[in-house]
């Protein structure tokens, strides 16, 4: 590995140009600093070729959850775990799932990833959760603002709303200090530790 760190992101063909390109810019966001940091330019490319770093925006692959809104509230399957696929059918179609209305007897199921500015957002926090366990094996966190945030972090079935589910889904996350020192650290040797620990919770 030289003086560049190669991001190749296959898929991004298969979305639109405007949620294409929300995803590369906050990829670009997020990991270019860091780059930067390690002594290293960021290079963000598609296609075929394998590159320092990949990620694989399916489109294909359907992980969603049969239950519009499954009892165990985790859902889709959106990523694999220190793994290069995000599953994009799988945040297409990411429900509200909302409290019953006591008045009409239902619950929201409508689907809250349904713009450009919104899917965008959403894949690039999935595909950095997944390099953040990759690059230096990145452990979950509770904390709903950070990019290694885990499903036991979004909004309790109560607080459940449309907007709820979309700040916490597609507001762009962040990667506390330690975390960046970690992936920093990796960056600069390109010595991956892939793999996941989960924290245990309280």
């Amino acid at each position: 590995m030289g003086s560049a760190v190669w991001l190749n992101c296959t898929g991004l063909d298969d979305l639109d140009a405007k949620t294409h390109s929300e995803v590369v810019v906050r990829l670009r966001q997020v990991l270019e600093p860091l780059c930067k940091d390690a002594g290293k330019t960021l290079t963000i490319t598609k296609g075929d070729h394998r590159g320092d770093l990949n990620l694989d925006f399916d489109s294909e692959t359907d992980t969603r959850a049969r239950d519009l809104c499954p009892s165990s509230g985790l859902g889709n399957l959106l990523g694999e775990d220190a793994g290069e696929s995000v599953f994009v059918r799988a945040h297409q179609d990411m429900r509200v799932c909302g409290p019953v209305d006591p008045k009409t007897n239902t619950r929201d199921t409508r689907r809250f990833l349904n713009a450009s500015w919104l899917l965008g957002p959403a894949l690039a926090n999935t595909g950095l959760h997944e390099l953040g366990h990759f690059i230096a094996n990145l452990e979950h966190t509770t904390d709903p603002t950070n990019i290694m945030s885990d499903g036991g972090s979004k909004p309790k079935l109560a607080e459940r709303s449309i907007k709820t589910q979309r700040e916490f889904w597609a507001t762009p996350q962040i990667f506390n200090d330690d975390q960046k020192k970690r992936l920093v650290a990796q960056l600069k040797t390109g010595v991956w530790l892939g793999g996941m620990t989960v924290t245990p919770g309280p």
